[in-house]
């Protein structure tokens, strides 16, 4: 394979900065962070303030699929992969979305996609398009509402 097409493929994938991991940020988000429920996923988000950090990406995701639902590991990276590359094309509703609150502190959004179907149902990558840009559009809608 060519360099050059390795760097072309990567350049429409989800940026790794974007993907949220740690545990002291992911548990604050499931615990306190608000639900949006859509077919077979389910979305929670929360806003994290940052501080000073300066650089930092104003939205961060998680994907994460259940081992009691979907046994195999192969079905749950096939979910995980449908429900990354639907974010990566409907994540421009995001741009609607203000992230520094009034008192002027910066703050990060964080997201989690929670895959609550079946692995003999796994829909269509267009179905994954319909749901999360649905979510994201209400998210965006009820955030600004708040400001």
């Amino acid at each position: 394979m060519h360099v050059g097409m390795l760097s072309e493929q990567r350049a429409h994938a989800l940026p790794r900065r974007e993907i949220l991991r740690g545990k002291s940020t992911i548990s604050p988000l499931f615990n306190e962070g608000n639900r949006l429920k859509g077919g077979p996923l389910l979305m929670f988000y929360t806003c994290s303030r940052q501080g000073d950090r300066t650089g930092c990406t104003p939205v961060r995701v998680l994907f994460t699929v259940g081992k009691k639902l979907v046994p195999r590991a192969v079905d749950r990276n096939r979910i995980k992969r449908l429900m990354r590359e639907a974010y990566r094309l409907e994540k421009k509703a995001l741009s609607g979305l203000t992230v520094s609150e009034a008192d002027g502190v910066p703050c990060q959004v964080l997201l989690a996609f929670l895959y609550r179907g079946r692995a003999d149902s796994v829909p269509p990558l267009a179905e994954f398009r319909t749901e999360i840009r649905r979510m994201l559009n209400t998210m965006v809608t009820k955030r600004l509402a708040q400001l």
